[in-house]
């Protein structure tokens, strides 16, 4: 989705999303297994829902985004993030124990998609880890995975323009788990969630 789209819909987007995603969230502090005074790094923080859990935990929490009218959001809940390029992340190297992003990779080209890993990776210490939430390619059959895969794809082709050509060339890839495969991380845990048509992957520096 282009920043301006974001900054359209960044006063409604957590009543719009929240509701869905808020159990994905709730998994994603659990799997990474957040601690106190842990820093944490997340690209493409948007409203700071993802951020408002991570804070709970005591962590030093950081979070960059490029759309400014999300981040005034984010603001509100009181909380400091930086508005900046995650493909050029202003932030030293190995400063972080945790890095992650949450269903942005796939909206993306694939040449900024791998800028961002490879950012996110500069950025985590050695033996740290990215956690990374995105679409997955489902080998499930069942009713509720077709749904929910019907329901993704129609979403996505309603937003139209790049972001749904970008999500097709992620899709036609294989989703987060090919896509991720040839940075060369240790995998240190996963989990499918919606049908398995999301994977939250925890990779390891």
């Amino acid at each position: 989705m282009a920043t301006s789209e974001y900054e359209a819909m960044a006063w409604y987007y957590d009543a719009l999303l929240e509701p869905v995603l808020a159990s994905m969230r709730r998994r994603i502090v659990a799997m990474a297994e957040v601690r106190q005074g842990m820093k944490v790094l997340e690209v493409a923080c948007g409203t700071g829902a993802q951020a408002v859990r991570f804070k709970k935990t005591g962590a030093d929490y950081t979070g960059v985004d490029l759309s400014a009218a999300m981040l005034e959001v984010a603001g509100r809940k009181k909380l400091e993030c930086l508005h900046a390029d995650g493909t050029n992340l202003p932030l030293p190297d190995a400063g972080f124990d945790l890095s992650t992003i949450s269903l942005a990779l796939h909206e993306v080209d694939p040449v900024i998609r791998r800028r961002i890993i490879e950012e996110m990776v500069r950025v985590t210490k050695p033996g740290g880890i990215l956690l990374l939430a995105d679409y997955a390619v489902s080998a499930r059959r069942d009713p509720y995975s077709r749904l929910t895969g019907a329901s993704i794809h129609l979403i996505e082709k309603m937003v139209g323009g790049s972001h749904y050509s970008n999500y097709r060339v992620f899709m036609a890839s294989g989703g987060l788990d090919a896509f991720t495969r040839p940075f060369g991380l240790e995998p240190a845990g996963e989990r499918r969630i919606f049908g398995d048509t999301i994977a939250l992957l925890k990779l390891r520096r």
